[in-house]
């Protein structure tokens, strides 16, 4: 089990956020952030970051992920968003009992955190570009935290109660640190193979 979320902390330079939910599938996570299902397409870490990284005007066959002369696969991924710039990008994959969602950059689920949890319970972790991170906490509809952990770690009062069973010290980066407690306390493993594989995705604008 060993670093078995952690690694993601390392991945993603510009920030990412990811989110677990419990006794759900992924498909069914991504429609809980707002997701049609049947724009939902499977696409590698590889194909999402060729997406953010597309430039105005840049022509579908610098994609290498794409056949751009299949009209009928590009008018499928342009009608579900994925060809037009999407604002946000959401794969979402699974491990035993829970699902999760990547997001390179941005930052949609804590927005949905409470949809989320509808039934079960939900944990995410955002990092910011600039160094922010936050954590949150819901169940059964209802957010229960939402917060800086080094803003709780410093004593500030007035924080909201904080994720059960997390207590951040501070001596690693808040994000790792929240990571490295799902790893302890749910058995959560995503290998770094797996996590590379086609995945269900959503764009959003």
């Amino acid at each position: 089990m060993a670093n078995g979320l952690r690694w993601i902390s390392t991945a993603y330079d510009f920030g990412y956020t990811f989110t677990l939910c419990e006794g759900i599938g992924p498909r069914d996570l991504l429609v809980r952030m707002g997701a049609e299902p049947h724009h939902l397409y499977e696409l590698s870490d590889d194909a999402v970051t060729e997406l953010h990284m597309r430039p105005e005007g840049g022509h579908l066959g610098d994609l290498d992920f794409l056949d751009w002369e299949d009209e009928s696969l590009v008018s499928r991924l342009t009608e579900a968003g994925f060809l037009t710039h999407p604002g946000v990008l959401v794969r979402a994959g699974a491990v035993p009992g829970w699902a999760y969602a990547v997001e390179n950059i941005s930052s949609r689920a804590p927005a949905h955190l409470a949809a989320l949890s509808q039934g079960t319970r939900a944990y995410t972790v955002f990092r910011g570009v600039n160094g922010e991170h936050e954590v949150g906490y819901a169940v059964d509809g209802r957010v229960r935290a939402y917060y800086e952990p080094r803003v709780r770690h410093s004593g500030d009062v007035g924080i909201e109660q904080g994720v059960p069973g997390f207590d951040y010290s501070g001596e690693e980066l808040p994000d790792a640190a929240f990571l490295r407690f799902l790893e302890r306390e749910h058995g959560i493993h995503v290998s770094w193979e797996d996590f590379q594989a086609p995945l269900s995705t959503a764009a959003f604008a």
